[in-house]
C-alpha cells in the first residue's frame, strides 16, 4: 500500500539500498557511501536510510538487484 506522505520515490529506495551494498562489498567506499552522506544526498535523515536497509520502512518496495555499474 503506497502512502501519500513518503518523501522518497521507489527508484530513491532503489538507489539506496544500492548504496548501502556496495558499502559494505567494497570496504575502500566504506567512506564515500556512509549512510549519513546517503541521507543528506537524499534529504532524509539517517534514521530513515537504516530502517529502508534494514528493512522496516518501505516494506512494499521490491527489493531489486543491484547492476555492479551503477
Amino acid at each position: 500500500m503506497a502512502r501519500g506522505n513518503r518523501k522518497l520515490t521507489n527508484e530513491q529506495v532503489d538507489e539506496i539500498r544500492c548504496l548501502e551494498r556496495k558499502r559494505v562489498h567494497y570496504a575502500g567506499l566504506a567512506n564515500v557511501y556512509k549512510r549519513e552522506n546517503i541521507a543528506k544526498n537524499y534529504g532524509v535523515s539517517y534514521s530513515v536510510v537504516t530502517a529502508i536497509v534494514d528493512g522496516y520502512a518501505y516494506k512494499d518496495v521490491p527489493d531489486k538487484w543491484c547492476e555492479e555499474n551503477e
